[in-house]
C-alpha cells in the first residue's frame, strides 16, 4: 500500500505541477435580516423599530462578529439606507475596510438586500440581477483580495446569491417561491456558474421537503447543486429536535412590529456548492463553524433572554434580541494554499519510471512493485466527472497514461480506488 500511495503523489505532482498545502487564511461570511431597517409602516414606526436604535445594536453585532462578507435581507427600499449602515455601522468604531454592493430594486420591493465586504479580503468583480420574481435576488462575485496578485498569480472567486423569499404557508406562497427558485437556479445554469458560491438569505421555508428548497439542494444538474453544511434536513419548524438551528423568533409576548412567539424557524440559511464543501477551488468549508449566533438550543418557543442565554456576552444577546425578530447566521471558510513544484520528478519507491510529455499532454506512470486492480477517477470543482478508468490492472512494470489535453485551466479532484477497498483523494489545479 505505500508503494499505491507514492504512485498517488507523483500523479497528482505531474497531472498538475501543483500540489496543496494548507489554509492560508480564513473568512467568515454572516447573513442577517435586519427586520425592516429604515423603513417604517403602521406597525413597525419610529417608535418601535427606529433606525437610530438599530444601528446602535448593528454596530455592537457587527463588532462582535467582525464579518468579512456580510449579506442583509429587508433593508428600507433607499439607496441611502446602504451608505448609513456602512457609515454608521461597518466603519464605525475605528473600521474602515468595508464597502458596499450597487443598490438594485427591480420590482419595486419595499424591501431589498445587500452585501457588505472588507475591502482588504475580496474585491467586488461584478453584480447582477439573477432573477426577480418577488423581490431581487442578487448575484455578487467577489474575488480573493490575494496579496500575490501582483507577482501573477490566479486569485479565488466566489458567488454570492443572495435571496429573501416569499413569506406565508399558503400554497400560493409555496408555489411562488417554487417560481423563485427555478428562476435562480436557471439562471446559475443558464450562466454557467460552478465552482465557489453561496447560496443564502431569509428561505421563509418550513422544512426541506419544500418543492423549492429541493430544487436548491437536489437539482438535477449535480455541478450547481447547493448543500447545507450542517445538513440537517427534515421540518424545521416547531420542531424541538432542531431548536439548536432554529432563527427567529428572538421574542416573546407582543410586540407590534417584530414576530413573537419564541424561537422556531429556521428561515434563515446559508447553503453552499460541493466546491466549497470540498475546496476544490481553493476556498473550503471550516468544519464546525456554521451557527446561528446566540443559539444554544435551549430556546424552543422562548425568547434569546429567557432562560438566561450565555452562550454570547450579553451586551451582544440584548443587541440581537432588540435589533430584529432573526437571528444572524455566520460561518467561515478556508482560503487554501497551493505551491508549484517542478515537471521534474525525482523517482520515488515502488515507482519505476515516471514521464511527462507535454507535446503529447500526457502523464506516463510505470509502476514499481506493486499488484492489484484500481478504478481511477476526475472530477471538476463542480463535482461532475471528466475522466475516469475502470477496473485497470497494477503490477510491476504496467504503465498508466493519463491524457489532460483540452482540459480547462483550474481546480480538480482525482480519486483512486482500489480492489481491496481503500481509497486515496487529492485536490490539484491545472494550469
Amino acid at each position: 500500500m505505500k508503494a499505491l500511495k507514492s504512485f498517488w503523489l507523483i500523479l497528482m505532482l505531474l497531472f498538475s505541477g501543483t500540489i496543496y498545502a494548507g489554509p492560508r487564511d480564513t473568512i467568515s461570511v454572516m447573513v442577517y435580516n435586519l427586520l425592516f431597517y429604515g423603513h417604517y409602516t403602521s406597525f413597525c414606526t419610529q417608535q418601535n423599530n427606529n433606525v437610530d436604535s438599530k444601528d446602535e445594536s448593528l454596530r455592537t453585532i457587527i463588532g462582535y462578529t467582525l464579518p468579512d462578507i456580510f449579506a442583509v435581507n429587508e433593508m428600507g427600499p433607499n439607496p441611502a439606507n446602504a451608505g448609513r449602515i456602512l457609515n454608521n455601522v461597518m466603519n464605525a468604531d475605528g473600521r474602515t475596510n468595508y464597502a458596499h454592493a450597487s443598490y438594485t430594486n427591480t420590482t419595486g420591493s419595499s424591501l431589498v438586500n445587500m452585501l457588505f465586504y472588507d475591502t482588504e479580503k475580496f474585491v467586488l468583480y461584478d453584480e447582477e440581477v439573477a432573477a426577480s420574481v418577488v423581490r431581487d435576488i442578487n448575484r455578487y462575485t467577489l474575488y480573493y483580495n490575494d496579496p500575490d496578485l501582483g507577482h501573477g498569480n490566479d486569485t479565488i472567486f466566489l458567488h454570492l446569491f443572495v435571496t429573501h423569499m416569499k413569506a406565508g404557508n399558503s400554497v400560493q406562497d409555496q408555489q411562488r417561491r417554487t417560481q423563485e427558485a427555478n428562476a435562480v437556479m436557471n439562471y446559475i445554469e443558464e450562466m454557467n456558474i460552478t465552482g465557489n458560491a453561496l447560496f443564502m438569505g431569509d428561505f421563509n421555508m418550513n422544512s426541506s421537503y419544500e418543492e423549492a428548497y429541493q430544487i436548491i439542494t437536489y437539482n438535477l444538474n449535480e455541478a450547481i447543486r447547493f448543500y447545507d453544511p450542517i445538513d440537517r434536513p427534515g421540518v424545521w419548524w416547531n420542531n424541538e429536535d432542531m431548536a439548536p438551528y432554529h432563527t427567529q423568533s428572538p421574542r416573546t409576548g407582543q410586540h407590534s412590529c417584530f414576530v413573537t412567539g419564541g424561537l422556531d424557524d429556521r428561515y434563515d440559511q446559508i447553503l453552499a456548492t460541493k466546491s466549497v464543501m470540498e475546496g476544490y477551488a481553493g476556498i473550503q468549508y471550516l468544519e464546525g463553524s456554521y451557527r446561528a449566533i446566540g443559539q444554544d438550543g435551549q430556546r424552543f418557543n422562548q425568547s434569546l433572554i429567557s432562560p438566561p442565554n450565555n452562550s454570547e456576552p450579553q451586551e451582544l444577546i440584548y443587541a440581537m434580541y432588540n435589533m430584529s425578530d432573526h437571528l444572524p447566521v455566520k460561518m467561515k471558510m478556508t482560503i487554501l494554499d497551493y505551491f508549484t513544484e517542478v515537471d521534474e520528478i525525482e523517482y520515488m519507491p515502488a515507482i519505476q519510471r515516471v514521464r511527462y510529455n507535454s507535446g503529447s499532454a500526457s502523464v506516463y506512470i510505470k509502476v514499481g512493485d506493486f499488484t492489484g486492480k484500481a478504478d481511477l477517477k476526475m472530477f471538476s470543482a463542480s463535482g461532475s466527472l471528466i475522466k475516469q478508468k475502470k477496473d485497470f490492472a497494477l503490477f510491476p512494470g504496467s504503465e498508466i497514461i493519463i491524457f489532460t489535453g483540452g482540459l480547462v485551466p483550474g481546480p480538480y479532484v482525482l480519486r483512486l480506488d482500489t480492489d481491496n477497498g481503500e481509497f486515496f483523494t487529492e485536490k490539484l489545479i491545472i494550469h
